[in-house]
Formats: C-alpha cells, sequence, structure tokens
C-alpha cells in the first residue's frame, strides 16, 4: 500500500508534549513520535529534548539501516533542506518523509 508523504521538517517532527529536567511540570507522558519514511524504510522519528537537556533527533524503523540500525537517537543534527537531514560529524545524509493521512 502507497503511503501519502511530504518532506519532513524539524517543525513538522517536533513534540508536542515534550520532556525536559529544567521544566517546572513535567509531563508523565511525552506525544507520540511521528510516522515517517527514512530512506525508503518505515519507521517513527521525534525531535525534542526527550527527557534531557538539549534538542535531539531520535528514530525507530521497521528494519535496520545500513547506518543506524533499527533505533538511532543524535544531537548532532541539521535539516539541510525539507526531506533531507544531515547527521554526525562526517557529513552522512538521509531523506526522511513524513507519513501523512
Amino acid at each position: 500500500m502507497e503511503k501519502n508523504t511530504i518532506p519532513a521538517t524539524e517543525e513538522a517532527l517536533t513534540l508536542d508534549v515534550d520532556d525536559h529536567p529544567m521544566a517546572s511540570e513535567r509531563p508523565t507522558k511525552i506525544s507520540p513520535f511521528h510516522p515517517v519514511v527514512i530512506d525508503g524504510i518505515v519507521g517513527t522519528a521525534a525531535v525534542g529534548s526527550l527527557g534531557g537537556y538539549s534538542t535531539r533527533l531520535a528514530m525507530t524503523l521497521e528494519t535496520p539501516h545500513p547506518d543506524f540500525g533499527t533505533e538511532f537517537g543524535t544531537k548532532y543534527f541539521r535539516f539541510l533542506e525539507p526531506g533531507v537531514v544531515m547527521w554526525g560529524h562526517d557529513g552522512k545524509q538521509f531523506s526522511i518523509q513524513k507519513i501523512v493521512e
């Protein structure tokens, strides 16, 4: 079944409810991750502090990705343009599409 997607952006993947250690009121649960397709692999992803002190990108994939397996997170990421993320310190990139209804 073909999935409807749009090129993902940092804003489109940001969690509505996130958890940050310095928040005066901490949520009991964060928002669910967004459905995505990363380099053709279906999974979920989110941008937020996710309980840490800095913003990060985290993802879980249905099948392993050749560079980062099935679960991956990094603070070192930048959206070069909608749908294209550069990560790490070596300039590696991946494509990311947000699945929409």
